[in-house]
This record gives C-alpha cells, structure tokens and sequence, in this order.
C-alpha cells in the first residue's frame, strides 16, 4: 500500500496548523464556509484511510479472509502495511468513533435543552425576550424556534445604537444558523484531533461574521466595537461543561474579543478568492489520495485471492 494512505493525515496537521490565520485573513462569511468544509471533508477522509489501515490486519482474521475470500498467508505476504500501524489504526477507529458519538450525544442533549427553554421563555421564534435579572447577560438560542435572550440590566446599561448593534450580532447568529457550522466542525474535530484548531477559528469566524452584520445594520463599525468592548467588560458568563443549553447558547463576546473590536476599527477585509486557492488544493489532494488509497487497498487484497485452478480457467474460455 503506497503512501496516499498517510496523506490526508498529514493534511489534517496542515489545516490545524493553518486554521487560526485563515480565519483572520479571509472575510468572516467565507472562512467560516472555507473551514467548515476542510474539516469535514478531511475528518471523512482521515476516517477512511483509518479504517483502510486498520481493515488489512482484520483482514487476517480467518472469518474475515473467509468472507472476502482471499488468502492470510497471501495478505499477510503482501501487506506492506506493519501490524502495529494497523493495530493503532484499529485502537484510533474505535477510540475516535466513541468521541464522535459522545460529541453528537453531547449536542443532541444541548440542542433539547434548547428547544424545552425556548418553550419556557415563550414568544416566537427570533424574538426578543427580556429577562428580569441582574446578570448582564445576552445571547442567541439556536434552532428553529430559536430566541434572543437579554437582561434587562445589560440593555439598560447600553446607549440606544450600542443597544442595537448588540441585537444586530445575536440576530445575525440566528440567520445565518451559525451553531450549524460550529456543530459540524466539533463532530469533525470529535473524530480528528488533529483539526482541533478549526473549532476556535470557526467560532472566531462566525463571531466576526455577527459583527460584519451588525456594523451593516447600524451602518457604524465604531458603534459596533464599542457595544462589543462595553459587554465584555459587564458579562461573565461561566461555561456548562455538563452539555446543557449554555454550550450551544451564541453570545456576543464568545470569542476573541480584543481581535473582533481591532477588526472592526478598520476597513472591512476584502475578497480574496485566490487566498482559497491553497485551502482548496489541499482539499484537492485529500480526496485524490483517499481514492488512490482505496485502488491500493483493492489491489492488495485482490492480489491476496488465489487463482482459480486452471480446469476453471478453460472452461471460463470455452464459454466465451
């Protein structure tokens, strides 16, 4: 088995080595999209190949080689692959699969929770509901019947354009289903540890994406940043690590605060379609290789069949 087999892992380390700047050269809209598939496609990719590994040492298992109806001795002859790389894929296989169902377990829990607190706050779907407390809190509930959840307290204590801009953010996460984004690259992370650089970048981008909206709605960037600085320094909301509603909850100092307020003090990033080109080669390789992998893998265990004696041979070219 060639070395394409390897070749989407090395692409994972790329992108997570690459993730951070992505999100911060490219607009917000297109690195979110950009890194949101990378990640899922070379999470996929990286699971295949995997599993490519893994299966040529179940391969030599009696009942499997029965099944697929080649040799061990063969297979095992052939095999370039060492058995202990393929008994760590087998341990990775297993290993990472349990994370990615804890991880979609995790938001499926989060994303009930939602949906039963949008019930008890009531309203309609993206509406406003002001809470009576003190806790300077705001945030956007995803789903379809999602809400914007503010304190009373912390809209009081914003000047009218600030206040605006604020609700321009969390309407904007709800519009553009940003907790979509964010769920598939945690699964894809879930299942690739290498990517895990993409999760903070995407929801560094999907933040920046917020304020870009919000600064369109208010037509002020200043505005926007000084509502950004203002919440930041009056909220202090304490992360759920027990996978209720908080975990999937968008707020608008979620992340890199001190970046987005510097990013929207200056001019809006421009376009730049080809600072994708690179994103999309890699993407490019991934694919081919995990399709050359499995030509090799094919190969491998078609070379490991044994050839059907000769009297099936002639009769196979009397027939034709």
């Amino acid at each position: 088995m060639g070395v394409a087999v390897y070749v989407p892992l090395l692409a994972a380390l790329l992108l997570g080595a690459t993730a951070d700047p992505i999100s911060r050269v490219l607009p917000p809209a297109t690195a979110t999209r950009a890194l949101t598939a990378a990640a899922v496609v070379l999470s996929a990719a990286t699971s295949f190949v995997l599993g490519v590994l893994a299966f040529t040492l179940l391969g030599r298992l009696r009942p499997v080689a029965e099944l697929g109806r080649w040799s061990v001795a063969s297979l095992s002859a052939l095999d370039p692959v060492p058995q202990g790389v393929a008994g760590l894929a087998c341990a990775a296989v297993l290993v990472l699969g349990a994370r990615g169902l804890r991880v979609g377990l995790r938001r499926c829990r989060a994303t009930l929770a939602v949906r039963a607190l949008c019930l008890r706050l009531g309203g309609e779907p993206g509406q406003l509901v002001i809470l009576d407390d003190d806790a300077d809190d705001v945030y956007a509930l995803p789903g379809a019947r999602g809400r914007i959840v503010a304190s009373r307290s912390l809209l009081a204590a914003l000047p009218a354009a600030e206040r605006r801009a604020v609700l321009a953010h969390e309407a904007a996460h709800l519009r553009h289903h940003h907790h979509r984004y964010r769920a598939a690259t945690e699964l894809a992370v879930a299942v690739n540890p290498l990517l895990r650089s993409v999760v903070p970048a995407v929801r560094f981008a999907t933040e920046r994406w917020a304020d870009e909206e919000a600064a369109l709605t208010t037509g002020d960037r200043a505005v926007v940043a000084h509502a950004l600085a203002r919440v930041g320094v009056r909220r202090h909301s304490p992360p759920d690590p027990s996978g209720g509603w908080r975990t999937l909850a968008l707020d608008v100092t979620d992340s890199g605060t001190v970046a987005r307020v510097q990013a929207l003090l200056a001019p809006p990033a421009r376009r730049r379609p080809a600072a994708l080109l690179p994103l999309a080669i890699l993407v490019a390789i991934t694919v081919s290789a995990s399709v050359e992998a499995q030509r090799d893998a094919e190969h491998l265990f078609e070379q490991a069949r044994p050839a059907p004696p000769v009297s099936a041979v002639a009769v196979a070219s009397s027939s034709t």
